[in-house]
């Protein structure tokens, strides 16, 4: 192991006393303490080394040759998922930290098993839970409300004014004066920081001792098993925890936009998955999503504020047009009609008639005016066809006599 991945894990084993991290008190100060919470040495500490008080630490291993420090399967996992993250170019070593204190109200902690934190990339936080069965449903929907009520705090410093008025903002302005906003980097989403749920079965001892092994067609059929069982309870999860990640649809009727601004974003896989497709692969379900996809796709808000821009867009396009439509029907109302033919005035012989005097028009249509005028020519021609004969008539007769 490298010493950079011997890191990670070791930041992980602090995880091993309570697997999962998690939501708790913090511990007073006990008898014998500093200031700084450190206890002396050789107490109540097998390997004899001073730690902070509270820290969660790992059974140690009974010693052999040397002292070891034992590594829980939980820490394992916490560190694998993290180097599958950043193997798909999610965060680097530096960007990682394990059980991550998130001070709520009364004395009382949650406990992030990991927290990504890369500002300026694709994703530049995630808050990130691995379990391994040892929590139930219910534990795990309390945690995603623990975690919105934690990004709902106040900064330090706010007034309880201004707090409440910030509330009130519409979209991305109402965190400005938020507790979470200056722990962690913007998400460049809307949203409060995502939570990502991580699960795998954990190892049951079910068989009885002395039992043969398992085959490999028994042990293939019982990762499936273990894998529909852990699919079943995202959705059980998914289902309880609305109240946590539920975005309300926008005022209007023309939209079907969604406001994420104060939803908690959730996403869940499973171990199985990232082993196999990495965390880059078509992983990963979105709590209220429609279809998995890869991790930039689930927290991209598809029907979000981009969404409500285009329906809002489209709505005014569509505003203008029936006005437009309103203003030529009116336009139509108002068309003057031909005295005689009743035919409705073209656009040219309407401004015509609207550039003269009234009364001096005849209130004919194009159509009847070429009419007449065809008539006149007419008549003009037939007259001089009359004359011209009757002329010829005169000059003959005179000759004659």
């Amino acid at each position: 192991m490298s010493a950079g991945a011997a890191g990670v894990v070791a930041a992980g084993a602090r995880s091993a006393g309570g697997e999962g991290g998690g939501l708790r008190r913090r511990p007073g100060r006990r008898a014998g303490q500093d200031r700084r919470g450190h206890l002396p040495r050789d107490h109540d500490r097998p390997d004899g080394v001073r730690r902070p008080a509270g820290t969660k630490l790992a059974a140690a291993r009974p010693r052999r040759e040397k002292p070891s420090a034992a590594y829980s399967e939980h820490a394992l996992n916490v560190a694998a998922t993290a180097g599958l993250l950043a193997k798909a170019g999610f965060g680097h070593l530096a960007a990682f930290a394990t059980e991550v204190e998130h001070k709520l109200p009364g004395r009382r902690s949650l406990f992030a098993d990991l927290v990504l934190t890369d500002p300026g990339t694709n994703v530049p936080v995630l808050l990130v839970e691995v379990d391994r069965d040892n929590e139930g449903n219910g534990t795990l929907v309390a945690k995603l409300a623990t975690y919105r009520a934690w990004c709902q705090l106040p900064a330090r410093g706010a007034t309880k004014r201004a707090f409440e008025a910030s509330l009130r903002r519409p979209g991305a302005r109402t965190h400005d004066l938020r507790l979470w906003t200056a722990t962690y980097p913007p998400t460049g989403r809307e949203g409060l920081p995502p939570v990502a749920l991580v699960l795998e079965a954990g190892r049951k001892r079910d068989r009885r001792p002395g039992a043969p092994p398992l085959t490999p067609e028994q042990k293939k059929a019982k990762a499936k098993t273990d894998h529909d069982r852990l699919l079943r309870r995202i959705r059980e999860v998914e289902a309880a925890s609305e109240s946590a990640w539920h975005a309300p649809a926008y005022r209007g009727e023309e939209t079907t936009a969604r406001d994420y601004h104060r939803a908690l974003p959730v996403i869940a896989t499973t171990m199985p998955l990232l082993r196999r497709f990495g965390a880059g692969g078509p992983i990963w379900w979105r709590f209220g999503g429609r279809r998995w996809a890869t991790l930039i796709e689930v927290l991209g808000n598809e029907d979000g504020d981009l969404l409500l821009e285009q329906q809002q867009e489209a709505a005014w396009r569509a505003g203008e047009e029936r006005e437009a439509e309103r203003r030529r029907a009116e336009r139509e109302r108002r068309r003057p009609a031909c005295t005689r033919c009743t035919a409705s005035f073209s656009d040219e012989r309407w401004a015509e008639q609207e550039q003269a005097d009234t009364w001096d028009d005849d209130g004919l249509c194009a159509g009847c005016r070429q009419a007449d005028a065809d008539q006149r020519a007419e008549h003009k021609r037939a007259a001089a066809e009359a004359a011209a004969a009757e002329a010829k008539h005169s000059r003959s007769w005179w000759r004659r006599s």
